[in-house]
C-alpha cells in the first residue's frame, strides 16, 4: 500500500484551479472549495439532526463533502457545462469513478471500506450523496455572490442568480432552510462570510514561501489528515471510541476564528506563558461571540467545534496532531527552497515525536513522512 499517495493528493488539491477562465477577483481552488463544502456540510448536518430531526450520519455527509473532489488532482477541474454534455456524461462519470477507485486502492486494506464511502460514493444516489451535490452548488453560489458584489453584471451575477433559483427548488429542506437563513438571519449570513473569506487569511507570513497557503486550504488538509488518522486508529488499531462527527467538526472549524483575529505567528503567540494564555482567551471569546450569533439549535455543536476544537478529548488531540503534521509537511516541502524552514521542520518533528504516542502518529512517522518531499508531492 502507498498511503503517502493520499497525503500527496490532499496537498495537490490547491493547484486545481476553479473559475479561472472567468477571471474572478478572488482566486479559487479545489482545496478551498472542499473546505467550504465541508463547513457547509457541518451546518447542514446540524439542521438535519437538530431542526428537522432526520436520522442521518453526519460524519458520512461531512466526509463525503470534504473528499468529493479529490479525483480532480488527476482529472482536473472539468467545467460544469462539459460535465452536462449528453455525449460526455457517461464517459466523464466512468473516468471519475475509475480515478476514485484508484485513489482508494492506494490506502491500507483496513481503510479502503471507509474511504470508498467518502470518495467513490461521495455523490452517489443516497440521501447524503444528493446533499453533497446541493452543498457543492451552494458553495458555488456563495462564491459567485461574492464575485458579483465586486463586479456587477456579467458571468458571476448571472451564475449566482441561476444557482440561487436552483437551490430554492432543492428537494432537501435543510438546503432551502440554510439559503433562506443566509438571506434573513444576520448571524448565519456573517458566519457563511467567515467561511467564504477564510481563503484570504494567508499563513506563514514573514517567510519566503514557494508553496502558498491560507487558512482555507490548511483547514481542508487538517480535516483530511484527521479523518485518515481517526480511521487508521479505529480500523487498524481498534481504538473504537472516536466520535467522527465531533472530530470532523473540530478539524474543519478549528481556524474559523482567524477570520476575525487573523493568523498570528506561533513565535508571537507562544512567546511566553502569559502571552499564550492571553491569545487563547481572546480567540475563545471571539469564537463564543461568533457562535452566539447563530440560531439557538446550532449553538451546542458549534461551541464544541469552534471554542473547544483542541480540547482534552481524544478528538481534540487528533485535531492538534493533524494541525502539527500539516505544519511538518509544509516545512518539509519548503526546505530545499528556503533553508529557514529546516529549523521549523526539526522543531515540528521533535515536538511530534516527544508529545504524541498515538499509534497513527507512529505509523505516519514510520511509513509516510519519508515520502512527503517536494520532489514526490509536487511532481
Amino acid at each position: 500500500m502507498n498511503n503517502s499517495h493520499y497525503y500527496k493528493s490532499i496537498f495537490q488539491m490547491q493547484y486545481v484551479r476553479r473559475w479561472q477562465e472567468y477571471s474572478p477577483r478572488h482566486q479559487d481552488n479545489a482545496a478551498s472549495h472542499s473546505f467550504r463544502c465541508a463547513a457547509i456540510a457541518v451546518l447542514i448536518s446540524i439542521i438535519e439532526q437538530r431542526l428537522l430531526m432526520k436520522a442521518i450520519s453526519p460524519a458520512e455527509l461531512i466526509g463525503k463533502a470534504l473528499l468529493h473532489d479529490l479525483n480532480e488532482t488527476v482529472t482536473g477541474s472539468i467545467k460544469y457545462v462539459t460535465k452536462k454534455e449528453k455525449t460526455l456524461i457517461a464517459h466523464i462519470q466512468r473516468l471519475e469513478s475509475e480515478v476514485n477507485q484508484q485513489l482508494v486502492s492506494h490506502l491500507s486494506k483496513s481503510l479502503q471500506y471507509s474511504f470508498t464511502q467518502y470518495i467513490v460514493q461521495a455523490e452517489d444516489a443516497s440521501y447524503t450523496g444528493g446533499l453533497v451535490r446541493d452543498i457543492d452548488s451552494f458553495d458555488a453560489m456563495l462564491f459567485c455572490k461574492r464575485e458579483s458584489e465586486l463586479q456587477q453584471g456579467g458571468y458571476f451575477t448571472a451564475r449566482y442568480e441561476e444557482l440561487r433559483t436552483q437551490l430554492l427548488s432543492s428537494s432537501y429542506d435543510s438546503i432551502r432552510w440554510l439559503l433562506h437563513a443566509m438571506e434573513q438571519d444576520q448571524g448565519v449570513a456573517q458566519f457563511l462570510d467567515y467561511i467564504l473569506n477564510l481563503d484570504m487569511i494567508e499563513r506563514w507570513g514573514g517567510s519566503f514561501n514557494l508553496i502558498p497557503d491560507n487558512d482555507a486550504t490548511h483547514s481542508f488538509r487538517v480535516a483530511a489528515i484527521a479523518l485518515f488518522h481517526a480511521h487508521l486508529e479505529k480500523e487498524k488499531y481498534k481504538i473504537e471510541d472516536i466520535n467522527l462527527y465531533s472530530l470532523l467538526g473540530k478539524s474543519i472549524m478549528h481556524d474559523v476564528v482567524e477570520g476575525v483575529s487573523g493568523d498570528v505567528a506561533s513565535p508571537i503567540k507562544h512567546s511566553s506563558v502569559d502571552v499564550k494564555e492571553a491569545f487563547a482567551q481572546f480567540e475563545a471569546q471571539v469564537a463564543r461571540d461568533m457562535v452566539n450569533e447563530l440560531p439557538s439549535f446550532m449553538i451546542e455543536d458549534m461551541m464544541d467545534f469552534l471554542v473547544y476544537a483542541k480540547d482534552d478529548t481524544y478528538e481534540g488531540l487528533l485535531v492538534d496532531i493533524a494541525d502539527k503534521i500539516d505544519a511538518l509537511i509544509k516545512s518539509n516541502l519548503e526546505i530545499r527552497n528556503n533553508p529557514h524552514y529546516a529549523s521549523k521542520y526539526e522543531q515540528q518533528l521533535t515536538h511530534i515525536q516527544h508529545r504524541y504516542e498515538n499509534p497513527s502518529v507512529i505509523f505516519f512517522l514510520a511509513y509516510i513522512l519519508h515520502d512527503l518531499t517536494f520532489d514526490h508531492v509536487m511532481r
